[in-house]
């Protein structure tokens, strides 16, 4: 196995929605001269911002950020683009002699990007996709999600089986026979320190309804409104994004308002219940942090992160 001192060092920062992973990531870059770079898809999405927890204008200054605010509602961008374009981010930021700080709950892109997963290049069947869409609008998402549990039960057991076009194209690589090939490289590519924040589930749902709270409070229904009037389809990848399309059926008069927020609420706590599927709490990988406490977290990655980086590492050129 290769010494962790010949690979490039990638500071990463996960943990559930709500869990305090900006504002750590932000403290971190600039303690260590770091650029951080987005690991959740929903903030790649132009006009996409408050229901997102975007960060905001004095954040984005605070500290320099990648993949943020960079695709229309339309662009697809899959998990292969995403770790093509990470890895040349990383590299980027560390021929700058910065350190790259990968933030972030999505775990299929952080995985994908620490364990060098090899991910098949399926090109869009667009035929596929109609027909699946199709019975997921008249029979609901759960029938396609089914169709992928038969097809490729790894696959599904990744996937939250809400996200339909996820589900799609998770069904479009399977029929192309491109799950077949292998996931992972023969040792991770990167000497990665690992931070988690966890919370218990009491305090961790009391910040999601604050969360929601606040977006709304902030104009999250104009802001899906301004998208419908824009012609936005539902089907749009940023359209994904929990909350939005629920508060679109609002807007459409499909469900009361009340029941539109309930719907949300309950699909963010899903959400953080998905996330510790993918960042369990017995990783050993993973130095967890209890984000109850926002000062005490910061001292303590600080020294974490002090201790990694006095350890050799690659240069990159």
């Amino acid at each position: 196995m290769t010494s962790p001192a010949s690979k490039p060092k990638l500071l990463v920062v996960v943990g559930p929605t709500a869990s305090g992973k900006t504002a750590l990531s932000i403290s971190l870059a600039q303690a260590f001269n770091g650029e951080v770079i987005n690991s959740d898809s929903r903030l790649f999405y132009r006009g996409f911002d408050i229901g997102t927890a975007k960060p905001s204008e004095e954040d984005l200054a605070a500290a320099r950020h990648h993949l943020i605010d960079f695709l229309e509602p339309e662009d697809p961008f899959g998990l292969a683009d995403y770790l093509d374009s990470v890895r040349g981010i990383a590299t980027k930021v560390m021929t700058r002699q910065a350190l790259p700080i990968l933030a972030g709950g999505a775990g299929q892109y952080v995985w994908g990007l620490l364990e060098g997963w090899n991910v098949p290049r399926v090109p869009p069947n667009a035929e596929l996709r109609a027909e699946l869409e199709g019975i997921a609008q008249e029979d609901g998402g759960e029938v396609v999600f089914a169709r992928l549990e038969k097809l490729d039960p790894e696959a599904a057991e990744r996937i939250d089986f809400r996200n339909v076009r996820r589900v799609i194209r998770a069904i479009e690589v399977a029929q192309a026979g491109g799950n077949t090939g292998p996931r992972r490289a023969v040792e991770p590519p990167y000497d990665a320190l690992i931070i988690g924040l966890k919370l218990d589930r009491e305090q961790l749902y009391a910040r999601i309804d604050a969360r929601i709270d606040e977006m709304l409070m902030a104009g999250w229904v104009d802001e899906v409104r301004h998208m419908v009037q824009r012609g936005v389809s539902m089907n749009a990848p940023a359209m994904t994004g929990i909350g939005y399309r629920e508060l679109a059926g609002y807007l459409a008069g499909e469900r009361t308002y009340s029941d539109a927020v309930h719907a949300t609420r309950r699909a963010t706590r899903s959400l953080a219940r998905h996330q510790d599927n993918w960042f369990s709490v017995d990783d050993k990988r993973i130095n967890w942090l209890d984000a109850a406490d926002p000062e005490g977290i910061a001292i303590a990655a600080t020294e974490q992160v002090e201790s990694w980086l006095s350890q050799p590492t690659a240069i990159v050129k």
